[in-house]
């Protein structure tokens, strides 16, 4: 019988929860005080990484600061160690629900009352933590859960900032921080935020849960960050007609591209779609087409910071989606870029970084049965990058465990330079 494992002599781990791109976040007992709890653990080859261990830590010194019951909460922080290398750890309030992204997926789309409700939820846990001084920074539908009891819980403050910090040690040339969907104008020019950057980030939050997919969709990161800085959204009601276009008017006042425009803060966004609620009945479900499994093999459960994060896809351009499990985007090119359109001149998201569809093609590596770090660091030397990690499912049932069994696009694919790959590994 395999002995279970206890980090910290206190938290024995008693299964894995979900996977996300820097952690493993596991269900534990308390052994002092006899209670669940989720326990995140950074995975070794990231801890050895000094700015993923401060970012690890920006997450348990902002969080357990804070203390309202639409935050999750932080209850302890630590450090084990596995094979002689830091293994940093996080015990968090286990959360017995969902992420906002399986509900997207899950329901195919959220009904108006509905997605108002979860919003105002969003904005109850935003209010308490921009009093406190906190912006998340990374707000998503994979970063907020909805608990059975209904309780809308917001997590993952690993890239948040105290305000009066500015961010300015994460938040400079050659790095942008935040997930491109739901990236505020200011943080994909690498500028100082404030808590309005959180509201921008709530009203694409908002446009995903009344439409059924993002604003702004792209081959990569850096076009869907040159889309937030340069491009206006359509309003959800050119999506979703039946909506009452009072929704249209709060979305588009929260995404403004000049921040002086939007609410002044999340108290008044949150009277806004209070006062919203009392004149919108529930409409009409908006679909939301679903992933195609890779070649018919059954839909597993993708994780993202401890909560299954299932995503859907949208078609906008060439109808891709890009992911959102990376909460750092690194895009050099966008700086340079942005500078350049504020100079006068227009580059384009193709010009700046290359097309995926332009005449630098490649072919994709085989990388069954390659480990995830290995995968990943092929992909990279062969100017590719990863795009989503799929867990279970394989074709064959005897692959080997923690290794890729199956990849999308197939290998020897004429691809792109800098094209996304999906990988699925054996569980």
């Amino acid at each position: 019988m395999q002995q279970q494992r206890v980090l910290g002599g206190r938290y024995v781990l008693a299964g894995l929860l979900g996977r996300g791109g820097m952690a493993e976040v596991h269900l534990a007992r308390d052994q002092r005080l006899d209670r669940l709890v989720a326990v995140k653990v950074m995975r070794p080859d990231m801890a050895v990484d000094p700015s993923f261990r401060a970012r690890f830590q920006r997450e348990a010194h902002s969080a357990a600061s804070l203390n309202d019951p639409s935050i999750v909460a932080v209850f302890d922080s630590g450090e084990d160690t596995a094979a002689g290398l830091p293994l940093p750890y996080l015990v968090m309030e286990y959360v017995h629900g969902a992420t906002l992204l399986d509900l997207l997926r899950d329901e195919r789309g959220v009904a108006p009352r509905r997605a108002l409700e979860l919003t105002r939820g969003v904005l109850d846990g935003l209010v308490h933590a921009h009093a406190h001084g906190i912006v998340h920074r990374d707000i998503k539908p994979a970063n907020v859960m909805l608990a059975d009891d209904g309780q809308v819980k917001v997590m993952d403050f690993g890239i948040a900032r105290l305000l009066e910090q500015g961010g300015a040690d994460l938040t400079r040339t050659a790095m942008v921080i935040g997930t491109a969907e739901c990236l505020s104008p200011e943080q994909a020019r690498g500028e100082r935020v404030d808590a309005r950057a959180d509201l921008y980030s709530v009203g694409c939050l908002l446009y995903e849960l009344l439409t059924g997919r993002p604003p702004f969709l792209g081959d990569t990161p850096l076009e869907v960050a040159w889309q937030h800085l340069r491009e206006q959204p359509e309003p959800p009601s050119a999506r979703v007609p039946a909506l009452d276009h009072a929704c249209d008017a709060l979305v588009l006042r929260a995404m403004a591209k000049d921040r002086e425009q939007r609410f002044a803060c999340a108290a008044d966004m949150r009277a806004e779609v209070e006062q919203l609620l009392q004149r919108v009945t529930a409409g009409p479900r908006p679909v939301l087409a679903a992933m195609a499994p890779l070649d018919g093999a059954p839909r597993p459960t993708e994780r993202d910071s401890g909560a299954a994060a299932r995503r859907g896809s949208g078609g906008r351009r060439r109808g891709r989606r890009v992911p959102l499990g990376t909460a750092v985007v690194a895009v050099a090119a966008l700086v340079v870029g942005v500078a350049a359109y504020e100079a006068g001149g227009s580059p384009t998201p193709a010009s700046v970084a290359g097309s995926a569809t332009g005449a630098h093609q490649l072919l994709t590596p085989d990388l069954t049965g390659a480990s995830l770090p290995g995968a990943r660091a092929e992909l990279r030397a062969h100017g590719l990058h990863l795009a989503r990690v799929l867990v279970g499912g394989c074709p064959e049932p005897a692959a080997a465990a923690h290794r890729v069994c199956q990849q999308d696009p197939v290998p020897d694919s004429p691809v792109g330079s800098g094209a996304a790959v999906t990988l699925r590994l054996a569980g």
